[in-house]
C-alpha cells in the first residue's frame, strides 16, 4: 500500500474529515445516502451481542467491526424513556425494538430489551447519523475500522403541579356574601437553565467555523481548537492519531472556499447541557502531494447539532451530531 492509499485509509478510519467538516465524509451535490441502508444485513452473532446497563450516566463503549461482522449492545429500557448517543467515527446506526422493528426517534416505544448495532458504511462518501437512536451499527468499508461510543439512557420527569385548594363552604349572610379564597394557580417544576444565550451558542458555532482553515491547514494551530473546543471535540482533533496529526503527518491540508451558517433552526438551554441545532453549507477541497484528493472535496449541506459545555467559566463545543 503506497502512502497516499494509506492515508486515505486512516483518513477514513480515524474520521479526519469528520472534525473538519462536521460530517461523515464530503458529499458532493446529487449525491445520495446509501453508506448506511437500512435493507443491508450485516452479520450480528449472539457472541458479538454485549448485556449493558443504560441509565443517564453516560456509558462509554469501544470496539472493532469489519464491513461484513457487526457489534451489538442489548440493553433493558421502559416505554417513554429516551436513548441518546454521541460518536465520531463513521459508523452506521440502528436501533431495534423488543419486537424486532428499526426506529428512528430517541424516545422508546415499548418496554423490553433493545439492541442498538454498530456496523459500518459500505459506501464511505455517503453516510449520515442521526442524534438518538435505537439500534447503534457500526462497520468499515475496507478492513477492520475501530470506534468509540457514548450511550445513555434517560427517563422524562412529569411535571409537578399543586392543585388549587377546594373552597371551604360558608354560611350565606343575608345582602353580604363571604368572599371564597382565591384559587392558586398550578406551579410548573422547570428544568436547569444554563446561562448561555442563543446569540452566544451561535457565535461560538461561527468562531469555529472561521478557525477551521487555520486548525485543518496550515499552521495547523492547536491554540485555536484549546480555545474553542472540550470533551470530545477537542480529544478527537488533538490526539495523536487525530485528525489534525493525521493532515500534518501526511502533508494533507484543507481550503475552505464557503464555510457559513445558513439558519438556526433550534436552541436549549435547559437539561443536562445546552445545545444549537443549525444548517450549514461548505465548499471545501482536501489538498495533497498528489493534488486535490476528489473523493474528499466539494460542496457539502447539511444540519448538524452542536452541544455546548464549561470550562473554567468559558462556554466551549463540547461534541457535536450530524441530523441529516
Amino acid at each position: 500500500m503506497n502512502k497516499l492509499t494509506l492515508g486515505l485509509t486512516l483518513l477514513l478510519t480515524y474520521g479526519c474529515s469528520q472534525p473538519i467538516l462536521n460530517s461523515r465524509s464530503v458529499i458532493a451535490p446529487g449525491t445520495t445516502v446509501s453508506g448506511c441502508s437500512e435493507t443491508f444485513k450485516v452479520n450480528l452473532n449472539q457472541q458479538n451481542i454485549t448485556e449493558v446497563g443504560l441509565n443517564e450516566q453516560t456509558l462509554v463503549k469501544s470496539g472493532r467491526v469489519t464491513a461484513t461482522e457487526a457489534v451489538g449492545y442489548r440493553f433493558d429500557a421502559e416505554s417513554g424513556q429516551i436513548l441518546t448517543y454521541t460518536t465520531n467515527d463513521d459508523i452506521c446506526i440502528v436501533v431495534y425494538t423488543p419486537d424486532n422493528r428499526i426506529i428512528s426517534s430517541g424516545k422508546l416505544p415499548v418496554s423490553g430489551k433493545y439492541i442498538l448495532e454498530v456496523s459500518a458504511p459500505q459506501n464511505h462518501r455517503v453516510f449520515g447519523l442521526g442524534m438518538s437512536l435505537y439500534l447503534l451499527q457500526v462497520s468499515a468499508p475496507q478492513g477492520i475500522r475501530a470506534f468509540n461510543l457514548s450511550m445513555s439512557l434517560t427517563t422524562p420527569q412529569p411535571i409537578a403541579v399543586n392543585p388549587p385548594p377546594t373552597p371551604t363552604p360558608t354560611p350565606v349572610q343575608t345582602q353580604q356574601p363571604r368572599p371564597q379564597p382565591p384559587r392558586v394557580s398550578p406551579r410548573r417544576v422547570s428544568q436547569p437553565v444554563h446561562n448561555i444565550s442563543e446569540d452566544e451558542a451561535l457565535q461560538i458555532v461561527q468562531s469555529w467555523y472561521e478557525a477551521k482553515p487555520q486548525i485543518f491547514g496550515p499552521p495547523y494551530d492547536l491554540d485555536l481548537v484549546d480555545q474553542l473546543a472540550t470533551g470530545n471535540l477537542y480529544y478527537n482533533t488533538t490526539k495523536d492519531d487525530g485528525s489534525v496529526a493525521w493532515l500534518r503527518d501526511n502533508n494533507f491540508y484543507y481550503t475552505y472556499t464557503t464555510s457559513e451558517i445558513t439558519d438556526v433552526e433550534e436552541f436549549s438551554n435547559s437539561g443536562t447541557r445546552p445545545y444549537i441545532k443549525v444548517r450549514i453549507f461548505e465548499e471545501l477541497y482536501l489538498e495533497g502531494e498528489q493534488g486535490i484528493d476528489k473523493k474528499n472535496s466539494g460542496s457539502y449541506r447539511g444540519t448538524f447539532t452542536y452541544v455546548f459545555a464549561q470550562e473554567n467559566g468559558v462556554w466551549k463545543i463540547y461534541d457535536y451530531n450530524k441530523v441529516n
